[in-house]
């Protein structure tokens, strides 16, 4: 809000709006967060909500505006994920795990993008939102797999998949050159585009296709690895989808396509093993963690049963490819 208040003032200024207040929020996306804002807001009666921020502060927004039945526009600060155009919230705990989704029946009204400011901030997001994006792609093609146009997969759910393509093949092209310029803190052509595949092409994924092909086991190992307290509070969710998209092509048999996935993230300085994550390779130690990968609701459709097993399995092959 720091960086981006200033230009929501000088462009308010002047026109028959009028900015009620600028609310800070800082932390996670809980129900007691939207609730408490919500309460804050309603005496206002604001004919429309801006979010600005992250992923968790724009998801907390949708559940504000939701709550109060007016229009959300979304400005985000960061090019971190797919949060400012899809229609939905990620609800984290109190105490700081994943919770459940949100669902909502329309995405934000509107959606504004000053590359100049999300260029600003730590790359460390930039990069997070890279792995998160390349997951999209790799997720909803296997969730999707031997699913039949007409019969399980309807045409809407069809056009994102294809889309889908464009979360990865833009990123592995030109996403090493785009850190490059945002750690110049530059907004270049190479950021441009990967800026293109998270927001957009990866918010277009997950409101075009039903809910089963938007997520699967990346994002499912990503809640498990939030439950061991150290990660949740040290690595960003994109980073942990990235890992978890190197299991799931492990556990597949897609090693090449794992070694081509790792070799960009090692690039990018992403962790690619529990070691850097500073996670033990014990099947006990991650009972939970595995837990919530097999049996999470991004696992509610996928092509074949996956145990607990199979993914300490997986994480045992990513730790040495």
């Amino acid at each position: 809000m720091q960086k981006g208040l200033p230009a929501l003032q000088e462009a308010v200024a002047g026109s028959d709006m009028t900015l009620l207040c600028a609310l800070p929020f800082g932390g996670a996306c809980t129900q007691s967060a939207m609730d408490r804002l919500a309460r804050q807001l309603a005496p206002m009666a604001p004919d429309f909500l801006v979010g600005m921020g992250g992923g968790k502060a724009l998801d907390t927004a949708k559940g504000v505006a939701h709550q109060l039945g007016i229009p959300l526009v979304s400005m985000p600060t960061l090019v971190s994920n797919c949060a400012p155009i899809t229609a939905l919230s990620v609800v984290y705990r109190e105490d700081g795990p994943f919770d459940r989704f949100l669902f909502y029946d329309a995405p934000p009204a509107l959606t504004l993008i000053d590359l100049s400011i999300s260029a600003a901030a730590p790359a460390r997001y930039f990069r997070a939102g890279m792995g998160d994006t390349l997951a999209k792609h790799l997720e909803s093609t296997f969730s999707a797999r031997g699913d039949t146009l007409g019969k399980d997969l309807d045409h809407m759910s069809a056009m994102g998949l294809a889309l889908s393509s464009t979360c990865y093949g833009p990123i592995l092209a030109y996403g090493r050159a785009a850190l490059e310029e945002v750690e110049r803190q530059e907004a270049g052509p190479a950021m441009e585009i990967c800026a293109r595949s998270i927001i957009v092409s990866a918010g277009l994924v997950s409101l075009l296709a039903h809910d089963n092909y938007n997520c699967a086991l990346a994002h499912a190992v990503c809640y498990g690895l939030q439950l061991i307290p150290h990660v949740e509070e040290r690595f960003l969710h994109g980073d942990l989808v990235a890992y978890g998209a190197l299991v799931q092509l492990v556990l597949d048999g897609q090693t090449d396509k794992a070694r081509e996935l790792r070799s960009f993230l090692v690039s990018l300085g992403t962790p690619v093993t529990l070691e850097q994550l500073g996670v033990s390779l014990d099947r006990q130690a991650l009972a939970a963690t595995l837990h919530e990968a097999t049996t999470g609701p991004d696992m509610a459709h996928i092509p074949y049963v996956i145990t607990p097993d199979m993914v300490f399995d997986a994480m045992s092959r990513v730790e040495t490819l």
